[in-house]
Order: C-alpha cells, then structure tokens, then sequence
C-alpha cells in the first residue's frame, strides 16, 4: 500500500471515500454529509500531516497526524480511518504498522490517540497495537475521549 501526503487536488477522491463511511459518521454522531464536510476542511486546512493510503487509484485509508501537540509534545494520531468494505480482514493492522514505521517513527516514539469512549471495536484494536489507556479528555468539539498513549524505547 502507498501512503502520501493529501493535496487538494485530493478533494474529490477524500470525499468520495469519506461518503461511504457510514458507521464511522453515525459512530461519532454525525450526518455522512457533516462528517464529510468537517473531515475534508481539516484535511485542507493545515498544522497537520494529512495522508492517503492506497493501492493503485483506490483510497482505502485515511490518516491525519499532528506530529508534535503543542502541549504535550508527542504524536498525535488525529483521526485513521479504514474504509469499511475492508473491516475484518487485517488490513487495518498492515495499514497501521506500515503508517507508525513510515510517518510516526521517523519523528517521535510517545504516540497518543483518542477514542470514543463507546468505540469498544477501537478501543481493542488500539489496545493491540500496543497503547494503553492514558486519562480522559475532551475535543476541540466537545466529544469526551479516551486517551491512549503508546511508547516506543529507544
């Protein structure tokens, strides 16, 4: 799978994929239409690393990454999303490993993550990928969340 950076002539490819994640949209309490528009404006707008995952012209999975918040320092994965037509089948794990190897690493080794604290589907991956439960916090948009955090020695 290829992982590159978004740019905006990305648009329509994102919204399209951002358009069949249904579950996910009504996971975070959100119209497709909503979800979409929200995820496409912070893929556009900067501060962060916004990236594609790939396999020839098909988006399978999205990743947004802020690789050193402002008050903790660490690596935050934003959002990572795998397209729901791939769910059970371990392409999330490869996609994950292949984006913590290739865009995490190199910059930080304390990864954190927040989860829906009702997303218990992601909340048992995230727990197999190695984070643990950190604290509990709450979104720029006033969603609580799980914090999770991961460390990588050295």
């Amino acid at each position: 799978m290829k992982i590159r950076s978004y740019t905006g002539s990305d648009k329509d490819r994102l919204e399209s994929f951002l358009r069949r994640q249904v579950t996910f949209a009504a996971m975070n309490g959100q119209t497709i239409d909503a979800f979409c528009v929200e995820n496409v404006a912070d893929f556009e707008a900067g501060g962060t690393v916004s990236l594609l995952m790939e396999t020839d012209d098909d988006v399978v999975a999205i990743a947004d990454l802020l690789r050193r918040h402002p008050t903790d320092g660490s690596l935050w994965l934003g959002l990572f999303v795998v397209d729901e037509r791939f769910h059970d089948n371990g392409i999330a794990q490869t996609l994950y490993e292949q984006l913590e190897q290739e865009q995490m690493l190199p910059h930080h080794s304390v990864f954190r993550r927040g989860v829906l604290p009702h997303n218990e589907r992601a909340y048992r991956f995230w727990r197999r990928q190695g984070y643990t439960y950190e604290k509990e916090s709450v979104t720029a948009r006033g969603d609580r969340v799980h914090v999770l955090i991961k460390t990588i020695d050295p």
